[in-house]
């Protein structure tokens, strides 16, 4: 197994490793023991600060206290798109370097990059079927509204086909159009969204009308399009009831 050297905690008597993954690990120079939990008193405190390792080749951070090193960024800057989320970018990085991935793989960053666009913060709700079948969309984008009584009610806002490249554009269309034909509104109205490999295009169900809105996007190329046509999405809602 690679190791790679990152320095000393403060003190001298624990030395810091990281493995091949990126795992760190500590090793006791004085009890020769070997350990991947944070030793006890080098926990992180909520007034510490880190300082960017200039030293090193690799991006690592020290705490200015401890010396505990860690390789992500534990200040990052506010995300600007759904690629500066270092979760969402993980799994979009294995897709470009894996293209030929299964359907399965290609839907995990739909999830998180719907919930960036759609924040819980602000009433949505985004739930993925555990079972793809044709009957039900992949995923179902909700929102909470709350009526003038103080109730709340959860309606549906967008519902989602993710597909695996190759698949065709016109059929997942028409599976999509048959969902929101269905949905669970009283009005009918209800947003959609396509994901095809890396490729998405949102829709719209309006007074028993289907259309498309915008264009096709690519979700790494043109991710500021995404979030800024799911921000129209948001700022233009349909009634419901």
């Amino acid at each position: 197994m690679t190791t790679t050297y990152l320095g000393p905690l403060v003190g001298g008597r624990i030395n810091q490793y990281a493995n091949s993954a990126g795992q760190v690990y500590y090793h006791d120079t004085v009890a020769g023991t070997t350990s991947y939990a944070i030793p006890n008193g080098f926990q992180d405190g909520p007034g510490d600060t880190w300082t960017l390792d200039t030293t090193k080749s690799w991006p690592q951070w020290n705490n200015s206290r401890t010396g505990r090193a860690v390789l992500i960024n534990p200040n990052p800057p506010p995300p600007q798109t759904y690629l500066d989320d270092i979760n969402i970018k993980a799994a979009l990085d294995l897709l470009v370097r894996v293209p030929d991935s299964g359907e399965h793989v290609y839907r995990r960053p739909i999830g998180d990059i719907l919930r960036f666009i759609f924040p819980s913060s602000e009433g949505y709700s985004v739930v993925q079927e555990t079972v793809s079948i044709n009957t039900q969309p992949d995923f179902c984008l909700f929102k909470v509204s709350q009526r003038p009584g103080g109730t709340l009610y959860q309606y549906e806002f967008m519902l989602v086909e993710s597909k695996k490249p190759g698949e065709a554009w016109a059929s997942t269309e028409d599976h999509l159009h048959d969902h929101l034909e269905g949905n669970g509104n009283d009005s009918k109205n209800c947003y959609g969204m396509v994901q095809i490999g890396l490729d998405v295009h949102f829709y719209k169900y309006e007074n028993s009308n289907f259309s498309r809105i915008g264009g096709r996007m690519h979700l790494i190329n043109d991710a500021n399009n995404v979030v800024a046509w799911g921000r129209h999405i948001k700022d233009n809602p349909m009634p419901f009831v």
